[in-house]
């Protein structure tokens, strides 16, 4: 798995001269491409968050009672309770995904969920592990959310075999076209494709579906980013930022404690 390394640098209070820590944020490759037919795809990534020149401050807090090592251990602790939070806002600000699939992402993994865990954790450093399947368009504000029923006006005429009780000749009022459509990249809603269609998937539930032969079948479901890949891709610089500017608030927030 690549790793990208971005620092940023974090406001200390510089009347306290707690100069040198930075915290920093790993990540994995982005996987690109919006929609895809076939089965659901695993994807995974991490966040690693260090504190870069820790060891420093805790040398110069730990003449305090309580010593740097607590600031920072709190600090830790903090984005263990608080990163799923801010992932999902990030994700959120860039993607038309519904709540519950960035809710799922933060429970305990289940067979087809995505799962956001923290683990790793030392002193100065935490990972982030998030994975998931691919999803399908129903989380993205997709529409219609079941068949129309609505009929052309005009009837056509169809070999009367394939109605029961009919002659030779039959005259049916076929279903009306439609598109399937939703919103993946947030403020930009997009068409599935004219042969996409709805119907039952597993479950009873509707999904959008596609032919990938010239008859008709096989048919297979049409799928999109998964959590990993949204926190890979346009929410990231968001999520990075969020997650070093809230961890240098709590840092110096901890700071202030332990010097009081």
């Amino acid at each position: 798995m690549t790793k990208i390394r971005t620092v940023f640098p974090m406001c200390l209070p510089s009347e306290k001269n707690w100069e040198g820590c930075k915290f920093s944020t790993g990540r994995s490759k982005h996987m690109g491409g919006l929609f895809y037919t076939g089965q659901s795809r695993r994807t995974s990534g991490s966040f690693t968050v260090t504190c870069s020149g820790a060891e420093d401050i805790v040398k110069r807090l730990n003449k305090l009672e309580n010593g740097g090592q607590t600031a920072i251990k709190k600090t830790v602790n903090d984005f263990m309770s608080r990163a799923p939070a801010w992932v999902s806002k990030g994700i959120r600000e860039h993607y038309g995904v519904d709540t519950a699939a960035i809710n799922e992402a933060k429970q305990q993994p289940r067979r087809g969920q995505s799962s956001i865990q923290v683990a790793g954790v030392q002193v100065d450093s935490a990972s982030l592990i998030y994975k998931g399947r691919t999803l399908t368009p129903t989380h993205f504000k997709m529409s219609p959310k079941s068949r129309p029923s609505a009929q052309q006006k005009k009837p056509i005429r169809i070999p009367g075999q394939l109605i029961a009780g009919a002659g030779d000749v039959a005259m049916v009022r076929p279903p009306r076209p439609y598109q399937v459509k939703a919103t993946i990249i947030k403020g930009s809603r997009v068409s599935l494709g004219s042969n996409v269609f709805l119907t039952g998937g597993n479950g009873g539930s509707m999904l959008p579906f596609q032919k990938t032969g010239r008859g008709r079948s096989p048919i297979e479901a049409v799928r999109t980013l998964s959590v990993p890949q949204m926190i890979d891709g346009k929410a990231r610089q968001t999520i990075e930022t969020t997650i070093s500017e809230k961890l240098g608030e709590r840092f110096n927030h901890y700071i202030d404690q332990v010097m009081k």
